[in-house]
């Protein structure tokens, strides 16, 4: 029976994603065997942006349009206390140009009158969370403090889905890691998409957690694209090679396919990145500052995004791209800085080979 099943769900992937693609995927290779992975033509090729304390757009576009860079993304942030605090607040006081309303919607209107495209995906920050704690374990004991917080998280998320809608932005993400809160509220979930439905026209996606988060939750059934914050841990060691950390996602990308096979749709990675620092694939969801002595190696940065592009860049359910993240001010941005980006770093390269290549002439 589970062989049946397995079977049937392969025919309705194969139905399902016809007009993406209408050949089979080569098999993985190794890094010198694969060349020009991409089988979609509408590969999101996306970066997680990052504005500056004013205006400065036009420039910062067109360096990240050589990159091949199409789609970009913007996080306006709400505020909590804690992880325990049952209200959102909004953020009025933005510290970067493009986390204020006025920031998102020129960045938006910057990035469209460049040919790219846009998502806003609106995050809480915890000002003091508690035991180093996250958004994704907001939690509370009783039904009044949770009626308060998803009140408070309506208004927040709304506000900024009408903005979405005057801006013609072109994607709409709900919420981002907000683990326990989507797993455990099923039914506040899906009557909040249904509100936003009806004030933003655009796709709907959800940037949820690689760990206890994507994979159990209904939610995607709702929405457009299966969202993921995608900080899977490929390895355990140092200085691995493209082909061990291409063998390290192999049990992810089978998760993630299940996932796409149950509820036929396809798979963005709303957020995936790495330090330019020795064993980055080890933990890559660390923040720089959390990780003791961290050593400089920009060839493992460059490895994991080989090793990224290699994996899921074959795979017709799979729909881009979003890089944590992209810096409209490159200037400050040294080499011999620990940082996610890839920028002026030897990663930017790999980055650009990915994000250009054009895929393979086509038969006739």
């Amino acid at each position: 029976m589970r062989h049946f099943v397995l079977v049937l769900g392969a025919l309705c992937l194969l139905v399902g994603f016809a007009s993406w693609n209408r050949s089979s995927p080569a098999p993985v290779a190794t890094a010198e065997d694969m060349v020009a992975p991409f089988v979609l033509d509408n590969f999101y090729r996306g970066v997680c942006w990052v504005g500056g304390r004013r205006n400065i757009q036009n420039a910062s576009f067109d360096t990240a349009r050589e990159t091949g860079i199409d789609w970009i993304s913007q996080s306006p942030f709400g505020w909590m206390d804690n992880q325990y605090s049952p209200e959102v607040r909004l953020n009025r006081k933005a510290r970067l140009f493009n986390e204020s309303d006025n920031g998102v919607r020129a960045t938006t209107q910057a990035a469209h009158a460049s040919g790219m495209k846009v998502m806003l995906k609106p995050h809480i920050w915890l000002s003091r969370p508690l035991n180093n704690g996250w958004i994704g374990e907001i939690d509370f004991e009783t039904e009044e403090e949770w009626s308060k917080w998803e009140d408070s998280y309506r208004n927040f998320i709304m506000h900024y889905a009408r903005v979405a809608e005057e801006e013609r932005v072109d994607m709409f993400c709900i919420a981002t890691e907000l683990s326990t809160p989507v797993r455990t509220r099923p039914a506040f979930w899906k009557g909040l998409v249904a509100e936003i439905r009806g004030v933003y026209s655009g796709e709907l996606t959800y940037a949820a957690n690689w760990w206890r988060d994507y994979d159990e939750t209904d939610l995607w059934e709702d929405l457009d694209y299966i969202g993921v914050n995608a900080y899977f841990p490929l390895t355990d060691k140092a200085n691995p090679s493209v082909e061990e950390l291409v063998a390290g996602w192999q049990p992810h990308l089978e998760q993630i396919e299940q996932v796409a096979l149950r509820f036929n749709k396809p798979v963005l990675f709303t957020e995936i990145g790495y330090k330019n620092i020795k064993g980055t694939s080890i933990k890559p969801w660390e923040w720089p500052r959390q990780v003791d002595s961290p050593a400089l190696d920009a060839s493992e940065q460059v490895n994991a995004y080989e090793a990224l592009f290699l994996t899921f860049g074959q795979k017709p359910w799979f729909r881009g791209t979003f890089i944590w993240k992209w810096f409209s001010r490159t200037d400050r941005m040294s080499s011999d800085r620990v940082a996610f980006t890839p920028q002026n770093r030897a990663a930017e390269e790999t980055l650009k080979k990915w994000y250009t290549y054009q895929g393979a002439p086509k038969p006739r």
